[in-house]
């Protein structure tokens, strides 16, 4: 071959490489390996920009960590949810999902056509069977189901936050989240550790509207009870998933609480005139207090991250003298700035904070 035909060859290969590198950046830049928490590898694309998640609980971590990214919400929030959440997430799709009684749709989640759906739901553990998950993937099809535990374990949200933060490449935020939660648990922690066991306040968690439901200790919607330093006094079984196990009110006399803690704040407000309830010792004295609940639950429904605050909340409830009134008012300013976009006014904090709380 003459030096010309060289020349001419080696420039049409230097064509075919830039030609094809192109195609090839594209291939390679489009999406890269993970590995999710049941150790399933999955292909996700490099630049997410859409998420939903197939319980309430991944989703409120999902929507701490990257609310811009939220695609759906698995029921339609309240006009309670809506007081503190910006205008772009309250008119968001409802897209359902697998949690408590409801049983999700599949076409509905496929038609959102998200990046990545997060599948982790309880403090059991599940998705712990990788065969289910991955009968679950066949049906998503080429969306991938990235499995996530421990989303409604308070005692373990580090992990789940961690994980989130990494697979959407909001890593800033969830160091944010988890130094706020970390300190949140080890305030706790070190209180809780100085209350003899005799000392400890007698809890009763009522649910619903008369108040004769409730969750035992070690149900996942009752955590915060324990963790805080409580007892919860409920001598019943766990109803599994959503829970909420029907008690009398005769066995609530027999379990003489200290405090009360409603979820219905219409419950909260009435019992304390109700005839029936006077010689409950929680009752007597007042002590009867209706959970925080916006933008979201700080106890319960869902179990998830919106708890951290109802960390402080709950150990200033039992022990007002060992975790005061202005160190709770800081700490909930601070997550409502920093994780729920708002910022309260020393009016909202005040509605919060009351016994049975009043929103703006």
């Amino acid at each position: 071959m003459t030096n010309k035909g060289l020349i001419i060859a080696f420039i049409a290969i230097i064509a075919s490489i830039l030609c094809i590198s192109p195609m090839y950046a594209d291939t390679v830049s489009s999406d890269h390996v993970i590995s999710d928490d049941l150790g399933r590898e999955l292909s996700i694309p490099t630049e997410i920009t859409s998420v939903v998640s197939t319980a309430p609980p991944t989703t409120m971590t999902l929507y701490l960590v990257a609310p811009e990214l939220l695609a759906a919400w698995n029921s339609k929030p309240t006009d309670l949810n809506m007081m503190y959440m910006p205008e772009q997430y309250q008119n968001l799709p409802v897209v359902g999902g697998w949690f408590g009684k409801t049983d999700g749709n599949y076409e509905t989640f496929i038609n959102l056509n998200p990046d990545i759906i997060f599948e982790g739901r309880t403090i059991t553990g599940d998705p712990k069977n990788v065969d289910e998950v991955e009968e679950r993937q066949v049906r998503f099809g080429d969306i991938p189901l990235v499995t996530v535990q421990d989303t409604a374990n308070i005692s373990k949200y580090s992990g789940p936050i961690t994980f989130i933060g990494s697979v959407l490449g909001k890593e800033e935020r969830a160091n944010a989240l988890n130094a706020y939660y970390k300190e949140a648990l080890k305030t706790v922690e070190e209180t809780v550790s100085t209350i003899p066991d005799a000392e400890k306040v007698r809890v009763f968690y009522a649910e619903g509207p008369d108040g004769l439901a409730t969750d035992p200790s070690g149900s996942q919607h009752s955590l915060l009870i324990d963790y805080c330093g409580g007892k919860n006094v409920a001598e019943t079984t766990i109803t599994p998933g959503y829970g909420m196990t029907p008690i009398s009110l005769e066995q609530v006399m027999t379990w003489k609480p200290d405090v009360i803690i409603a979820s219905d704040s219409s419950f909260a407000s009435s019992v304390l005139d109700d005839p029936l309830w006077q010689d409950i010792p929680a009752v007597k004295s007042e002590k009867v207090y209706a959970v925080p609940a916006a933008p979201f639950s700080w106890f319960d429904r869902p179990p998830g991250t919106n708890q951290i605050p109802g960390l402080y909340w709950m150990l200033h409830t039992l022990y007002p003298e060992k975790y005061t009134t202005d160190q709770l008012r800081e700490k909930v300013s601070e997550f409502y700035e920093s994780f729920y976009d708002v910022t309260l006014t020393s009016t909202e904090l005040d509605g919060l904070l009351k016994r049975v709380p009043e929103y703006k």
